[in-house]
């Protein structure tokens, strides 16, 4: 059985920092996917779409580039936010990687930010790294993704 994905959006101006968490991230139970995935000749809208549609969770690297693309803000944000309020489980979660006004996204209002509202992750210490592996560990177990349980799995 394949493991379950996780969708990451992010300026493709932020691929080095989503590399370098990518790097990171603990890919034991679930694995991990983004724009760079997408093979030459593909249809990448319809394909972005589906693999919205079939993550359990996405990730937003959140910076001044993100709340810039076009492309985010009308297409990736506006599928995410229809997977989220379509879905009975989905984990939104967003890291700041560079400080900016993510407030103006209506899905991140009242969520917790990471690290915090006006701090940025740093990805080269290792508390913010084990962080966000125990974030994503801890839902993917409550899910049912780890051990499976319940009546969702």
């Amino acid at each position: 059985m394949s493991k379950p994905e996780i969708f990451i959006s992010f300026s493709t101006k932020d691929l080095k920092e989503c590399e370098e968490l990518l790097m990171q991230l603990d890919n034991k139970y679930c694995n991990y996917w983004y724009q760079k995935k997408i093979g030459i000749g593909e249809q990448y809208k319809d394909l972005i779409k589906q693999k919205i549609d079939s993550s359990i969770a996405c990730i937003f690297l959140l910076s001044k580039n993100f709340l810039e693309s076009d492309f985010i803000k009308d297409m990736e944000l506006p599928w995410i936010e229809d997977k989220n309020n379509g879905s009975l489980i989905y984990d939104v979660i967003p890291i700041q990687i560079e400080e900016c006004n993510w407030e103006s996204i209506n899905l991140l209002s009242g969520i917790q930010i990471y690290p915090s509202k006006t701090s940025e992750v740093d990805l080269k210490n290792k508390n913010h790294i084990n962080m966000i592996n125990g974030h994503i560990k801890e839902y993917l177990n409550n899910a049912g993704y780890v051990r499976k349980r319940g009546w969702f799995r």
